[in-house]
Parts: structure tokens; C-alpha cells; sequence
């Protein structure tokens, strides 16, 4: 090799150590310019983390793509919104991390590290959503319903369409249809069965936007006769 050959491949190295120094310093992560949410909500304590950059507060229209991720604390909420519609709801103390998968057919996958979402997703058509934990694999085309967990033994319960749940323990898959909760262990279980009427409440409000509220209202008319008036509200 000559001096001329030797000083251009030292130039090259160098060239490529800058831009990955660069891509560390900006918190890399794959297909950066595509973007899959929106953070719609925040409700105080909300914090998001881009690539591998430190955790910030997040904010109302924030964009996140493959490897963000979104963190609520106590008391706190956050609204993700897809580019198809689908809804995905953070309860307090949770954190998800976004990611996609091109091969084949896209698939926007939402990892659960600790608590539980709500969810409201969209037919999905030529594309897969999925939600996902070191457990287990939720395949999703297109229904409303909680999962939680993240952390060893997952919950699933659907209130509406049918989901597919895997264990990635055992390989065992079972769909797991509207009005039924699915347990996914990590120690390869697997089952399911018809959920009581507080838990699909409970799965219904995490996906629609939280717990129903009545106000109750005593009012009186101009000729001083009493009404009561009830307003429904969610928080």
C-alpha cells in the first residue's frame, strides 16, 4: 500500500468515527426521520426518551419513531396517537417503547417495560400492530382492550374484535376474543377465560379514556321547583 492509499483510507476512518460519534451525541436510532406517533396528551410527569438520549419532558404533539420511548409517573397519563388512528392510552407509572418491523408486511410494535396501556387500534389492513413484553406477543388487527404487565406475567383483556397472544416462553399462541382475559406467564403459561364485568369496565375505560364520572346536580327552576340534574363525565 502506498502513502497515498494509506492517507486516504486514514481519512475515511476518521470520517466514520466523526458520524458515529455524531449519531451517539444525537441519540441514534433506526429510520429517525420516520414518524410513527404523536404524543396527543400529557398529564403532568409525563417524560419521553429519544434514541439513546436522556429522559425529557414530553410534551403535546411530540413526534416518536422506532426506539423512543414514553414514560408516565404517578398520578400521570399519556395519550399516543398512530398515523392510522389507533389509540394507545399510558395508565400512571408505565413505560412503552415505540418500534416497527418492514419485513413483509409493517408492523408498528409497542413494547411494555412496566404497567399498562389502553388501546384502541384500527383495522389493520396491509399492515400488523403489536404489542409486546419480554413475555409474550400480542397480534393486534383491530380492537379496543387493556394489556399490562411488561415485567414477567402479562394481562390481556379485550373488550371488542380478537387478538392473538403468544408466549414467547413456551411458542404457545390462543386468540383471545371480546368479553375474555388472556394470562401470559413467564414461566410458559398460557390460558384464558371469560372476564368479570369489573374487569372489562376496567379495560373499557383504559381504552376509551379513563374511569366514568357522575355529577349529580340539584337545580331549580324559576319557579322555585327542584330538578336534579346528572352530567356524565370522564377524567
Amino acid at each position: 500500500m502506498n502513502s497515498s492509499q494509506h492517507s486516504m483510507m486514514k481519512t475515511t476512518l476518521i470520517i466514520v468515527l466523526c458520524l458515529a460519534i455524531a449519531a451517539i451525541a444525537l441519540g441514534f436510532r433506526p429510520n429517525p426521520t420516520v414518524t410513527l406517533a404523536l404524543i396527543m396528551k400529557v398529564i403532568p410527569d409525563v417524560s419521553k426518551r429519544i434514541g439513546s438520549s436522556d429522559w425529557s419532558a414530553a410534551g403535546k404533539s411530540d413526534q416518536l419513531a422506532a426506539g423512543d420511548q414514553v414514560k408516565t409517573g404517578k398520578s400521570a397519563l399519556a395519550v399516543l396517537k398512530f398515523l392510522d388512528k389507533s389509540i394507545v392510552r399510558l395508565r400512571e407509572q408505565s413505560q412503552v417503547t415505540i418500534g416497527s418491523d418492514a419485513a413483509g408486511k409493517f408492523t408498528k410494535v409497542v413494547q411494555l417495560n412496566g404497567g399498562a396501556v389502553g388501546f384502541d387500534i384500527k383495522k389493520q389492513t396491509n399492515e400488523q400492530f403489536r404489542f409486546t413484553s419480554p413475555t409474550s406477543v400480542a397480534s393486534i388487527r383491530g380492537t379496543k382492550g387493556k394489556w399490562s404487565g411488561g415485567q414477567g406475567n402479562d394481562t390481556l383483556v379485550v373488550t371488542e374484535g380478537l387478538v392473538n397472544l403468544k408466549n414467547d416462553v413456551s411458542k404457545k399462541e390462543i386468540d383471545v376474543p371480546a368479553g375474555y382475559i388472556g394470562f401470559s406467564g413467564q414461566d410458559g403459561s398460557l390460558s384464558s377465560r371469560p372476564a368479570t364485568p369489573q374487569e372489562l369496565a376496567d379495560a373499557d375505560n383504559a381504552a376509551t379514556g379513563g374511569s366514568p364520572n357522575e355529577l349529580n346536580l340539584e337545580m331549580r327552576d324559576s319557579n322555585g321547583n327542584k330538578k336534579d340534574l346528572k352530567i356524565k363525565f370522564k377524567q
